[in-house]
């Protein structure tokens, strides 16, 4: 039988994490979360990353007990001892893939749109069926491309960074803002950091696993914080939060104070940063599944994987046809709380699955530890499980409700499938 081919490094993986935590937040909702946070749309982004960390470092525990593809399904399953929390988690992870990737694609169709005259929706159906093919192709191909539009999606970052402190004249006001707008803008832009846990479903094809993807999802975390705040203030400085919150094409808007008509070269890096994190997203879900079919909680011959490619082909294609039947919605904002809606709630399990498994398994072999516990108790997870439920209930009631919806129907499919 096929095996999934090993070419992930911790540079590599860091790399990942990197691309879809910069191309899920920059390019596609500072616009939207500034209409919401004012100028303490950077503190936004901060409490976001605060949280994320907290969350982060319960995945690096679990990954260095646990290095397998199953990711967030196979920590809670273990953590409860119960494969009904266990799906639940990885359903909710799966859904935040392909739903992301469903509303990153459509940020994409809005820059590309800025450029030239392009149909919107058809621009992230072509982007998201086009990454699925080099899905398909191969991982070390899917590498190599994801590398190539870090360099831009980053380096886009840097310069706007740069731009800001050196050139801006917008001089904001960082500290006049209202606290609970900050807090349901961090609700917002928490979709802004999700991607590390992503790197946890390529266990099965990195070296030395244990080590190599514990520290890179703290990494990207903590680079990906330092950038977001960086850039939320250099933006500030460049435009008013009243001309950034009506943006569609934000980074394009941004620049334009200093490049006028050539702001547009712009809209090329935001299409290169997006089409990373929409790759990493089809990747991600693709594996996921992979995983879980294989521990027959989906079914088996999504857990296949092709000869020639040794990759998991079936899942390929069912995140496509998901992530495309995502954009019938239409609403990139409700389509990025809705991802929120799975992610926090799949994130409050796998932090309380960190706090079971120090009981339940106290001795069993752990790579990466983390740090600060009273007794048995680890304090991060406690932490991170709060804030995770803290920043869910801070969504819309629209985003609240349809992910409710997608977490009953996750348990009916459980309960559903034939069990062997």
């Amino acid at each position: 039988m096929a095996k999934l081919k090993r070419e992930i490094t911790l540079t590599t993986a860091t790399i990942m994490g990197i691309s879809v935590i910069v191309g899920a937040g920059i390019y596609s909702l500072i616009g939207a979360a500034t209409t919401v946070a004012g100028s303490g749309v950077w503190l936004s982004f901060l409490i976001a990353a605060i949280v994320a960390l907290f969350t982060g470092l319960s995945y690096a525990e679990l990954a260095s007990m646990f290095p397998h593809a199953g990711s967030s399904f196979l920590y809670v399953t273990k953590g409860f001892n119960n494969k009904l929390f266990g799906f639940s988690a990885g359903w909710l992870i799966l859904f935040e893939t392909v739903v992301g990737a469903a509303a990153i694609s459509m940020s994409f169709g809005n820059y590309l749109a800025s450029i030239i005259s392009f149909p919107i929706m058809l621009a992230a159906l072509g982007v998201i069926l086009l990454l699925s093919i080099v899905n398909l192709i191969g991982i070390k191909e899917s590498l190599f491309l994801n590398n190539f539009l870090f360099v831009l999606e980053v380096g886009g970052l840097i310069l706007v960074i740069m731009m800001g402190f050196l050139f801006g004249s917008a001089h904001p006001n960082l500290l006049n803002f209202q606290f609970p707008s900050v807090l349901t803008g961090a609700a917002l832009v928490f979709f802004a950091m999700l991607g590390f846990e992503m790197i946890a479903t390529e266990s099965e094809e990195a070296k030395d696993a244990r080590h190599t993807i514990p520290y890179a999802m703290v990494l990207s975390i903590i680079i990906c914080a330092v950038l977001y705040t960086l850039f939320a203030i250099a933006s500030l400085m460049l435009v008013s939060p009243e001309v950034l919150g009506i943006s569609t094409a934000p980074v394009k808007d941004i620049v334009y104070p200093l490049l006028g008509q050539y702001s547009y070269l712009f809209s090329f890096l935001a299409l290169a940063s997006t089409g990373s994190t929409i790759l990493v997203c089809l990747i991600t879900a693709s594996r996921l599944s992979y995983g879980m079919a294989r521990e027959s909680t989906l079914p088996k011959f999504l857990s296949k994987v092709n000869s020639r490619f040794r990759t998991p082909h079936f899942s390929v294609f069912a995140a496509f046809i998901i992530a495309s039947a995502f954009l019938l919605l239409a609403n990139m904002v409700i389509i990025a709380e809705v991802t929120n809606f799975a992610a926090l709630l799949a994130f409050f399990l796998v932090n309380l699955s960190v706090i079971c498994l120090r009981f339940s398994k106290p001795k069993e072999k752990r790579a990466f530890r983390i740090p600060f516990s009273i007794g048995k108790v680890p304090l991060i997870p406690v932490l991170g499980a709060l804030t995770s439920l803290g920043l869910l209930f801070m969504l819309s009631q629209e985003a609240i409700l349809y992910g409710i919806g997608l977490t009953v129907l996750g348990g009916l499919v459980h309960i559903l499938m034939p069990k062997n």
